[in-house]
């Protein structure tokens, strides 16, 4: 009996670690959904923010799912990017997301519904900073993070206070709530 059982188990960790290295070849090849910068942002958009051509990157730490958002960035001797998401959400969803920024945010006016900003941090991107926004308008809830390597990756920003740093990425959620109706 304790034959069978092993085998059993050896077929079964068989059949399971394939199937898990053929599901991501199987998502590999799967087309990714269109993002907001498909669509509503371009990298005119972060002109006023970031200094230099920005490229754009179809992904985004912030989103939930694919194509809830993607990344604008510059590089020189140090790099900066902005990283935008918008996703569904109700207002118990929005609190629920504040609950994990710190208690030093500050809330911000003209930004959808609310909007509320994080001072300049340590990034969870190694040896950089980043100033974070969360918004929402309706059932839309924007976070965009404004991420820059330390040192030279300041030198690639055009607002250098957080208050000017949470309005310009404040403008960027305001044009996707306008995109898509703020509902």
């Amino acid at each position: 009996m304790p034959r069978f059982k092993v085998t059993t188990a050896l077929v079964l960790i068989a059949l399971v670690g394939a199937s898990i290295i053929a599901v991501p070849a199987l998502a590999a090849k799967a087309p990714r959904p269109s993002d907001p910068c498909d669509k509503e942002l371009s990298v005119d958009d972060v002109q006023g923010i970031l200094i230099g051509k920005a490229k754009i990157n179809h992904y985004s730490m912030s989103e939930s799912n694919p194509g809830e958002g993607c990344s604008l960035g510059v590089t020189g001797s140090g790099w900066a990017f902005v990283d935008i998401s918008i996703r569904q959400g109700d207002m118990q969803s929005f609190q629920t997301l504040l609950f994990f920024v710190p208690p030093s945010r500050k809330s911000v006016a003209g930004i959808g519904d609310e909007a509320f900003s994080t001072p300049t941090k340590d990034s969870n991107v190694p040896n950089a900073k980043e100033t974070d926004l969360y918004a929402r308008k309706g059932k839309l809830q924007c976070i965009v993070e404004l991420h820059r390597s330390n040192g030279d990756g300041e030198k690639l920003l055009v607002p250098t206070t957080d208050g000017a740093v949470a309005a310009k990425l404040g403008a960027l959620c305001n044009k996707l709530f306008a995109a898509r109706g703020g509902s």
